[in-house]
């Protein structure tokens, strides 16, 4: 029996800046690391805010950890990096992209957070081979998932742009079936949710995005009780905001949003 730990993906590690009281809890999305929103904490960063980006539970480490986590473990550890910053903070604003965007809804039905920017968050899926996983993990337990599109180097040119290590996207190309079965049960969980929500809420989503289509920001805002909403679509880019063509615009439009709701 081998019981070596995994280790940690060069690039998946956590990311933490101290600033002012008024804090930032940015979560990456499914199969990905926190490296997927790096950029986007450090602009939060920039801007003088506490930011803290967690490392999910089975990401970031060996693609057959996430046979071993599902959607309750994702949203106890969101959980717990709240209430890391909340104890730091006077404000604590939720940013999730993708599989974070959902656990920030819920942790906004859940009434915590002084507000909530989700980045292209799929509230629902259409695919068959999804709605089965619960059934196909048995047969069929892992699925290539590899980035043949040209997103790799795009992220590939721009970090070597800025001095960071080349790494491109750290994130898995073979997906548990178990976790697909997962994920799917959490976007029913946040739909049963939606009309809980309450906090100031910020959408931003691409047109082009085929994993989260815009439908699924109008589902959002046509159930969730926010008085205070914002939304955005995006005409470039695709379902990777954070580090796609659109990013910077996107970082400008979470960065507002949280400029003008944390203002006395």
């Amino acid at each position: 029996m081998n019981n070596t730990l995994p280790n940690i993906t060069p690039g998946a590690e956590p990311y933490f800046q101290r600033g002012s009281e008024i804090g930032c809890l940015c979560l990456h999305g499914f199969m990905a690391s926190p490296a997927e929103i790096r950029w986007l904490s450090q602009h939060l960063a920039g801007q003088g805010y506490t930011v803290y980006a967690p490392r999910l539970p089975g990401h970031g480490t060996d693609y057959r950890s996430m046979t071993r986590v599902g959607w309750r473990d994702w949203y106890a550890a969101a959980l717990d990096s709240y209430h890391i910053l909340r104890a730091q903070c006077k404000q604590v604003y939720i940013v999730g992209h993708s599989m974070g965007g959902m656990l920030a809804l819920l942790l906004a039905a859940d009434g915590l957070g002084d507000g909530a920017a989700v980045l292209a968050a799929p509230v629902q899926f259409h695919s068959r081979m999804m709605a089965i996983a619960h059934w196909l993990k048995y047969v069929l337990p892992y699925t290539d998932h590899t980035d043949r599109s040209n997103l790799p180097e795009i992220i590939r040119a721009e970090q070597a742009r800025l001095g960071e290590s080349v790494t491109g996207r750290v994130r898995y190309d073979r997906w548990a079936t178990r976790a697909v079965a997962e994920i799917y049960q959490l976007a029913a969980v946040v739909r049963s949710r939606l009309s809980q929500v309450q906090t100031p809420l910020l959408l931003v989503y691409s047109e082009a995005d085929r994993t989260a289509p815009p439908e699924n920001m109008l589902l959002i805002l046509d159930n969730i009780r926010s008085r205070n909403r914002e939304y955005h679509l995006m005409a470039e880019g695709g379902h990777i905001l954070p580090q796609d063509f659109a990013r910077e615009s996107v970082f400008a439009h979470v960065a507002d949003f949280i400029a003008r709701n944390s203002a006395p």
